[in-house]
Order: structure tokens, then sequence, then C-alpha cells
């Protein structure tokens, strides 16, 4: 395993900071945690639906624009720190880009995209709630798979 982080310490410290960000998460108060705060101009989506869904999750995914009201991504890169190696750091970006493309084309193909940003408002907390199991869930396994 490769990791820039010394193997002594990584499970305790990643697995705290883990914990702590999936608690913020499951009692609905998702932490203020570091990013780059500018939203990707809502021009940029109807544009062209494949097109503006895919510059959307490229954007995100790198960091160029990153507005996040979850704490998420920040558990993932501690999780990718934690297993080290550069195919998980590639595997996660790549799902993280495909996953914030994923919710642009299903606004986009929704038919009432103000509609789906209302329904989304309204139970933003329960998909919180649901990603964070999710994620906890899957780093469970994948951790008692590759550590």
């Amino acid at each position: 395993m490769l990791s820039i982080v010394p193997s002594y310490i990584r499970l305790p410290l990643g697995g705290l900071a883990l914990i702590v960000i999936l608690v913020a998460e499951l009692i609905g108060r998702p932490l203020k945690l570091p990013q780059n705060g500018r939203a990707v101009p809502q021009s940029i989506i109807p544009e062209a639906r494949m097109q503006g869904a895919l510059q959307f999750g490229f954007e995100m995914g790198t960091g160029v624009r990153t507005f996040m009201p979850t704490g998420l991504p920040h558990a993932l890169v501690v999780a990718v720190l934690m297993v080290g190696g550069i195919v998980p750091g590639l595997l996660a970006g790549l799902g993280f880009g495909l996953g914030r493309s994923w919710m642009t084309l299903s606004r986009s193909y929704s038919g009432s995209p103000s509609t789906w940003d209302e329904q989304l408002l309204t139970h933003l907390r329960r998909v919180g709630q649901i990603t964070a199991v999710s994620f906890t869930v899957l780093a469970a396994v994948l951790f008692r798979y590759l550590g």
C-alpha cells in the first residue's frame, strides 16, 4: 500500500476524521469544510444537455468550481489518503465527476428542472443521510478487502 500518510497514524486520524464528517451528515448538520465556493453557472447546464452535464461534472470533479452542500467529498479524500495509491485516487475522481454529471443529467431530463430543484431542496437532508450511509458501507467493504 502506497500512501503519503504514515501507517501508524493513518487509521486513527483518518478514522476519526471520517467519523466526524459522517456523523455530521447523518444527523443532518453537514460541516462547513474548505471549498472554492463558486457554483457552476446555471447557463452551462441547459446549453447542450450532454455537453453541459459533462462540463459541470468535469469542473466539479476537478475542483475548478466547488460548492459542496455536504462534507462527503472531504470524506472521500480522507478515505483515499488512508488507502493510498494512484488507482484509488483516479477512481475516486472519476466517480465524483460521474456522480456530479449524473445529477445534472437527471435534472436536465426530468421534464421540469424547477420542480426537480424544489424536490431536491425538500429532500436534501434525507439525500445527504442516504449518501452518507451508502458511503460508509462502501468504505467499510473497501477497507475490509484493501486494508
